[in-house]
């Protein structure tokens, strides 16, 4: 899945320069052969080929100084909304920002309306509350992206390709698919509009038939879902506010 923290790469240098910047940074040797930084809850992260010395990397980084001040200004403010399932904090569900109310009541449940989430159980506390929004999301994931899942492989042939379909909160992934037909989605996702959503089923049930990202698996996710550059953009830039722990 896209997303904000997006590499910036560059092939090594032969310069040596020091970086004399204080700022803190993770540095991870692996057998590649470039340098990628990432930005991630205020760390900057470098990933490296095994060989590259401290001035390549301070470098590296000193060079990218803007991209990376970019990036943390990004993440400060993704991490300020990131969703807390908490009363009279915002939850940006179906596209539109709503205020949470915490409601007691005898039936656990979860009625949205123009402006308000409201989360209803009793003794409710923030804990309960996160409960009952789960709750909510698995139980509407159940009957919107299951049929719809199952829709669309019949629809494409392969149906009978799905030997199971789960749901499941994984902190990396909207969605996923092996090549033994289990076909994964993260309920979270049913916080998006129901666009983003059904990009998120076309997505995974096109792997059925392409188990790979080359360009003739997208040009058939493109022939389901012409829109779907246009829904990775949003997932982009909002899909740390549908994540909550």
């Amino acid at each position: 899945m896209i997303s904000k923290n997006q590499p910036a790469s560059l092939k090594i240098g032969k310069t040596t320069r020091i970086f004399l910047d204080t700022s803190e940074h993770e540095v991870i040797r692996t057998n590649r052969k470039t340098l990628t930084l990432y930005v991630k809850q205020q760390r900057v992260i470098v990933r490296c080929p095994l060989t590259t010395t401290n001035a390549e990397i301070n470098q590296f980084i000193e060079t990218n100084q803007n991209w990376i001040l970019d990036r943390l200004k990004e993440d400060l403010i993704s991490q300020k909304e990131t969703l807390k399932i908490e009363e009279n904090h915002k939850i940006f569900y179906q596209a539109k920002e709503r205020t949470i109310v915490f409601k007691e009541g005898r039936v656990g449940r979860v009625e949205v309306n123009r402006d308000e989430f409201i989360i209803q159980c009793k003794k409710i506390n923030p804990t309960l509350a996160k409960k009952q929004v789960e709750n909510y999301l698995i139980d509407k994931a159940t009957e919107y992206i299951i049929p719809r899942a199952k829709g669309l492989a019949e629809h494409l042939g392969v149906g009978a390709k799905i030997s199971e379909i789960k749901l499941r909160k994984t902190k990396s992934k909207w969605g996923h698919c092996t090549s033994q037909g289990v076909v994964q989605f993260n309920w979270l996702i049913m916080l998006a509009p129901n666009s983003i959503i059904d990009y998120i089923i076309t997505h995974e049930v096109c792997h059925l038939i392409r188990m790979d990202h080359s360009q003739n698996f997208w040009d058939l996710v493109e022939s389901v879902c012409p829109d779907h550059e246009k829904y990775v953009t949003w997932l982009k830039n909002h899909e740390h506010r549908l994540w909550f722990e």
